[in-house]
């Protein structure tokens, strides 16, 4: 094996709740190598430089021109001009002075952490790696949650108090969301890593959802913050594992159904039809190829490394 560690995230385990068949296509066979982001995802791309520079610099002029340089000029013409206006350069213009008036951080300032290199850096973009002690998959690997974090914000007034960020930048007409993030669980495992960075457990941590509807005319920002504490953490380790332990055994039977709720999403069906019709892992590999060499992607060095032992067993 080239990588000791099955690498899985929020996203991933949610394909996997929601098809474990898509889930073992994406992540357990070779793929081509990525072409890159869609139009709409590069848009929400573009927004976070935008405002993370915000957040570092408190300049919004500096906050137009990241978001600039990172707007993908050449995927908007793509794109069908009814898809494209609403992101439009100048709607992401617009919308970025929304978020920043939002005033979402005023109390709050940007945590510093050490990166790889050994430099003291603003706590933006971060990458994490939360590996899992006691786990062997049937191929030996262990397993390991990786993300980014958008930010970590520690208080003016506390060191103690962190408030943690995510952007999700969208078209769906504004409407109430504490349903979808209250129990959400992106968020949950960057307590973890606040405690990694303080050196000492966290009782409670703030979990900000920067809810951002973009158009050109009427942005809407929506801010949900919710408090996150050891149980919430426990909740999310206890959950995350029982998935690992469904995945070791589909491993082990060679066999990960597919989906009994159909196979479409977004009113799209799943790329994955034509494969999904094979056990075959031959066939599947040659067809996920398509006579293309598999994409040798290193793993991101991750800011923040951390151990969990989710069965206890440090003392044996």
């Amino acid at each position: 094996m080239t990588d000791d560690y099955l690498r899985v995230s929020y996203s991933s385990l949610n394909t996997f709740e929601s098809c474990p068949r898509k889930f073992e296509f994406s992540k357990l066979f070779d793929r081509r190598p990525w072409t890159g982001e869609e139009f709409a995802a590069a848009v929400g791309t573009a927004l976070h430089k935008g405002y993370q520079e915000y957040l570092v610099s408190n300049d919004r002029d500096k906050a137009l021109w990241a978001m600039a340089k990172a707007y993908p000029h050449e995927l908007e013409w793509t794109v069908e001009a009814s898809k494209a206006e609403p992101r439009s350069l100048a709607a992401c213009a617009i919308t970025l002075d929304a978020m920043i008036d939002s005033d979402a951080m005023n109390e709050w300032e940007v945590a510093q952490i050490k990166n790889p290199q050994g430099e003291i850096v603003p706590a933006i973009e971060v990458p994490y790696e939360i590996r899992f002690k006691g786990i062997t998959l049937p191929d030996g690997r262990g397993v390991a949650h990786v993300g980014f974090m958008d930010a970590i914000m520690r208080h003016k007034g506390s060191n103690d108090l962190f408030r943690t960020l995510d952007i999700k930048t969208h078209r769906r007409f504004a409407r109430e969301a504490t349903s979808k993030y209250r129990y959400d669980n992106q968020q949950t495992p960057y307590g973890i890593c606040i405690e990694h960075i303080q050196g000492k457990p966290v009782d409670q941590f703030e979990v900000l959802y920067f809810d951002t509807f973009v158009d050109l005319a009427e942005p809407v920002i929506t801010l949900y913050d919710f408090a996150r504490d050891q149980h919430d953490i426990q909740d999310w380790l206890t959950n995350t594992i029982l998935k690992i332990q469904n995945i070791q055994r589909y491993m082990e039977m060679d066999f990960f159904p597919r989906t009994d709720g159909g196979c479409m999403s977004w009113n799209k069906a799943c790329p994955m039809m034509t494969p999904c019709q094979s056990r075959d892992r031959n066939a599947i590999q040659e067809w996920l190829l398509a006579g293309e060499n598999p994409e040798q992607r290193a793993p991101e060095i991750p800011w923040i490394l951390a151990w969990i032992d989710p069965f206890g067993n440090e003392g044996d």
